[in-house]
């Protein structure tokens, strides 16, 4: 593991502050929030989200579904491709 400083705009610390997440420290919110965006942008995989959020998978699936992000990107590619497969059957 790594130590990264990390200079944060004091605004950006008082709104992580204000974010009640069942008394989460301030690093705890802030690495929930990185690995929840870099899940986000397809930057890493779902286990490394979790474990950068340090929590479970089973964790991470509830804090993701709490805040509304679904847990699979079911794409309409996917339907299509399952429909065909279903058809053909």
């Amino acid at each position: 593991m790594q130590i990264v400083n990390l200079a944060i705009p004091t605004d950006i610390l008082y709104e992580v502050n204000a974010i009640n997440q069942r008394g989460m420290p301030q690093v705890e919110k802030l690495k929930q929030s990185l690995a929840i965006g870099m899940l986000v942008c397809g930057e890493i995989s779902f286990a490394k989200a979790a474990e950068l959020a340090g929590q479970t998978l089973v964790q991470f699936m509830d804090t993701l579904s709490r805040i509304g992000i679904p847990i699979i990107n079911y794409t309409e590619d996917m339907f299509v491709d399952d429909m065909q497969f279903a058809n053909e059957a």
